[in-house]
């Protein structure tokens, strides 16, 4: 292979090389003798010659560098002649191939040993395995699942390479073979068409593809071939005590040990392979939720998360239990002392840039200060700070940021971890407290008496975190780490999902960014890309997947193009190229919406059009909200394709990131709301229905209201906009007078749902506290739905039925009598019964009706010209399909809703009115319910 000028990084994905680490053999157990090995190795002169391939031998700052190099120095030197790096020649390989055939007393190195070439060289080792595979152009569709599928392709190869004999001993045709001097030159086929696909080690593959393409991930790996054990080869006039002499000191480096068990064998591999040299590291962090923190005696957070999520992209043998909490300031002084330790999660500044290695960054969060709400803390301006005793953690970030603001440290106060500032707010020893607002709501949670007797006063700033490294990790292992986490943070899964966007949504949800550009500058992008494709679609299709102007701004990377054939498979991005070739038909965003679904069906109805959804920034870490706008073109090659780009949102309209003040909305509202949630649950199941209650762009939250859940131990399974309680038990929180709330949620809820009054944080008010009114439901019998109004402006009738105990038990009392005079008389016979406007179960404006779960009318008594029709698809006129709702209450058991229908005492007037419904039996059930004005009269009266 051709001679590289540069080596940036070439750990490409060495991710998978790690997990291939080879028996070494049996070593021989005596020691090498020093005085033997260095009068065979001083019988003769030897020449090394090596090729471009990382990571065993690669030439990097004009310095020869690797695995195998480092390896053949160590070996030399034991022998008594080291022999130096600047002494290699690095040359194509067919010419190193050649000299080493020939003889002429030549070392060639790393070569794969193969029963074709064992009698042509004499070989020590092994060095190493490397894992030899087939890639592909994204866009060209290729799979291969099994040889038999690799014919009619074209094969591109380096001459004198073992790729050669892979291939033909799985079946492929000699003449399927293009063998090339070079891997441009190949490299130039897979871009012309001349050749197919490229048989190479994964990860120099994956190293050239950078260098020549400008990124790792140009060519997508379509099949695995054999994994080959790599060897130091001797040209045959060697005499074979120089080899036995070679072996026996590569042996030793591999078998000696130093002080801390570690062989210099094993010092190497982990230098250059990220697998083993990052299971060798110290994995520190602090106290500081929800990012990283300590709960049931393990460690957690999204930054741990995040952590093992790279362990397994890169296949090392750890885990969270290997991280240690300790205090930030002796994290810091650690991972400066050349203690090979990794420590996080670390804002980057200036004055901390050249004492560590950086990697992310993976999320960001803002820092601010609290202040307890009965203070009456007002931050103007900066100046206003020094009037206030502010605490932070030894060491943090929180410092800098205040001191930036000119804040004298004299009015700094510094404790070890966030526990211990909150008690010194809590004990009137600190005025503010700054922190993170995740964090230190997160505190409040776990520790406070009340959380919501706090509040953000002022923001210091918005910050990315990173993970930092102490100076003497190498390069490579760094570099590795980067490429893992950028893997982690763009690889899509079958659904469609990255596993980073599964931590971030999980831990923090969704936020909106700043928009840099406009609308208009997204259509027009559209328009051009249209314009280019009708044109000349595939020279255009190579531009945008090389992320060239237009289809990218270079400036603001957050405008980009991408393109869908009607098959719902990406054919270009701009940004993420690693998609190119996938197909997303019935993939989803992180809230599990079909947006791409949603892009083909509109475009092949309409021709244009937008769709929202939630997505990643290029530049900046965590979710946000996202406008799509695509057009459908008719490309230059004659097939239809779907070009898009998008802009993030500004959350202008608040219903996209915080509910607006919902005071005015109705109760009817509200339990309408409500029961739309419950269909919705049972239609989609737990899982769906909690990730779109907790999108906070989804349809249950509409700019007044927004869905919160519970499991019946007071688990919280969705809360939009505190995320950082998802999973956290909350059964014996209290409200601002000392009611537990939860348990009151719950209990109304297993009672047949209701509404109930308490005092929560308001998101729509800063998280004010107010008094809430909320109405909740049971679902399943296993987790409870409700939302709520924030200072409601007055009662009404149905809140007042709804909180009636006696109302309630009257309806539960005849819905009773009706089912045990049904299991007592028989279905026939019960059903007579109800529809007779005489019977003993009418009585004025309280009846008796009856259904079966298909939703078929069996009884109802004063509109007998319904009875056998199907009214599962009825609505009142707040959007509730009452019939259905109440026949998923029933399949549970029973429960109460609220709901308009007509009054049979006022000319069949529409009106509120609230019912109780419960099953018979497996066939049918039973309701009936009063009309809120009736009670509202009655009240009025007495």
């Amino acid at each position: 292979m051709s001679r590289s000028p540069r080596y940036t990084n070439f750990i490409l994905i060495a991710v998978m090389l790690g997990a291939l680490l080879p028996a070494a053999g049996c070593l021989e157990e005596h020691e090498v003798a020093s005085a033997g090995l260095s009068s065979a190795t001083m019988s003769v002169n030897l020449t090394y010659y090596t090729e471009q391939l990382p990571p065993y031998n690669y030439m990097e700052n004009s310095m020869l560098q690797g695995l195998s190099v480092d390896l053949l120095e160590e070996i030399t030197e034991k022998m008594g002649k080291k022999v130096t790096r600047e002494e290699v020649h690095l040359v194509p390989w067919t010419e190193g191939y050649q000299a080493a055939l020939n003889g002429n007393n030549t070392v060639l190195f790393s070569m794969a040993r193969s029963p074709e070439r064992e009698q042509f060289f004499k070989w020590a080792g092994p060095i190493y395995s490397d894992r030899y595979v087939l890639f592909a152009k994204r866009d060209r569709g290729i799979t291969i699942k099994n040889p038999e599928d690799l014919k009619g392709y074209r094969i591109g190869v380096i001459a004198d390479d073992i790729a050669t004999r892979q291939l033909l001993d799985i079946g492929v045709n000699q003449s399927q073979i293009a063998p090339e001097s070079n891997v441009s030159a190949i490299i130039a086929g897979l871009e012309n068409g001349d050749i197919d696909l490229w048989a190479c080690p994964e990860d120099a593959g994956r190293y050239f593809t950078e260098e020549l393409t400008g990124s790792y991930y140009s060519y997508t790996v379509v099949y695995q071939l054999e994994t080959q054990d790599l060897y130091y080869a001797f040209s045959k006039d060697v005499p074979d005590s120089v080899v036995q002499s070679f072996q026996q000191a590569l042996d030793a480096v591999k078998r000696e040990k130093d002080v801390e068990g570690i062989s210099t064998y094993d010092r190497i591999l982990g230098k250059y392979i990220p697998s083993i040299g990052l299971a060798r590291l110290n994995y520190l962090t602090e106290e500081w939720a929800p990012f990283n923190y300590q709960e049931d005696g393990n460690v957690t957070g999204i930054s741990v998360e995040i952590l093992e999520a790279v362990f397994k992209n890169i296949g090392v043998n750890r885990s969270r239990a290997d991280v240690r909490i300790v205090p930030l300031a002796e994290g810091f002084q650690i991972a400066q002392n050349n203690t090979s330790t990794v420590l996080f999660s670390i804002v980057r500044t200036p004055e901390r840039e050249p004492f560590y290695k950086w990697a992310g960054p993976f999320t960001r969060a803002n820092f601010v200060l609290y202040a307890p709400v009965s203070s009456n803390i007002t931050i103007s301006s900066p100046k206003d700070l020094n009037q206030y005793r502010i605490g932070a953690i030894r060491a943090s970030i929180e410092n800098d940021l205040l001191a930036s603001q000119g804040v004298n440290e004299s009015q700094i106060i510094n404790g070890q971890t966030p526990e211990d500032l909150f008690r010194m707010l809590e004990e009137g020893q600190i005025d503010l407290w700054a922190t993170g607002d995740l964090a230190g709501r997160h505190q409040m949670l776990r520790t406070a008496e009340d959380p919501n007797a706090y509040e953000i006063v002022y923001t210091l700033s918005e910050n990315d975190f990173y993970y930092i490294f102490s100076k003497d990790v190498p390069d490579t292992l760094v570099s590795a780490f980067q490429q893992a986490l950028d893997t982690v943070r763009d690889q899509r899964d079958e659904q469609g999902v990255s596993d980073y966007e599964r931590i971030i949504y999980r831990n923090l949800g969704v936020g909106c960014a700043p928009q840099t550009f406009t609308d208009d500058t997204v259509m027009e992008l559209v328009n051009t890309t249209v314009k280019a494709i009708e044109k000349n679609a595939s020279d255009t299709f190579r531009r945008i997947n090389a992320g060239e102007a237009p289809y990218r701004d270079s400036k603001d990377p957050g405008l980009y193009a991408f393109v869908y054939d009607t098959n719902l498979t990406i054919v270009a991005h701009a940004d993420n190229i690693q998609l190119v070739g996938t197909n997303f038909r019935g993939k989803t965003d992180v809230t599990g919406k079909p947006f791409r679904d949603e892009i083909l069906e509109g475009a092949l109805k309409n021709g244009t059009g937008s769709v929202d959804y939630v997505y990643m920034h290029p530049v900046q870490t965590n979710l946000y909200y996202k406008t799509a706008y695509y057009r459908l073109t008719r490309g230059s090659d004659g097939n239809s394709y779907i070009v898009c780009s998008g802009n993030y949102k500004l959350c202008q309209n608040q219903s996209e990131a915080m509910p607006a003040n919902n005071s005015t909305a109705s109760p009817e509202e509200l339990a309408a709301f409500v029961e739309k949630a419950f269909e919705y649950a049972h239609e989609n199941g737990q899982e769906v229905a909690l990730r779109e209650f907790n999108n906070q762009a989804g349809q249950f939250v509409d700019g007044k209201f927004y869905i919160f859940a519970y499991d019946t131990n007071g688990t919280t399974l969705a809360l939009p906009f505190q995320p950082e309680i998802i999973g956290t038990k909350r059964w014996n929180v209290t409200d601002t007078n000392g009611t537990l709330f939860i348990q009151d949620l719950v209990d109304t809820a297993q009672s047949g749902g209701g509404f109930v009054r308490y005092f929560y944080a308001d998101p729509a008010d800063n998280f004010t506290v107010k008094q809430k009114l909320s109405y909740v439901m049971m679902v399943n019998q296993s987790w409870i739905i409700g939302s709520g109004i924030y200072d409601p402006q007055k009662d009404s009738a149905i809140v007042r039925a709804g909180t009636d105990p006696q109302v309630r038990e009257n309806l539960k009392s005849f819905v009773g009598e009706a089912i045990e005079y049904a299991n007592t008389n028989g279905k026939d016979t019960a059903i007579e019964e109800f529809n007779d406007r005489n019977g003993a179960f009418v009585r004025g404006n309280l009846y008796i009706y009856a259904f079966d779960y298909n939703g078929t009318t069996l009884a109802l008594p004063y509109q007998a010209q319904l009875i056998g029709t199907n009214l599962s698809e009825l609505q009142d006129p707040y959007g509730v399909n009452y019939t259905k709702v109440e026949i998923f209450m029933a399949q549970q058991g029973g429960g109460f809703l609220f709901y308009h229908y007509y009054n049979p005492a006022r000319n069949m007037t529409l009106e509120p009115k609230m019912s109780y419904v419960q099953k018979v039996d497996d066939t049918w059930w039973l309701g009936a319910g009063t009309y809120t004005e009736d009670l509202n009269r009655i009240t009025k009266r007495d």
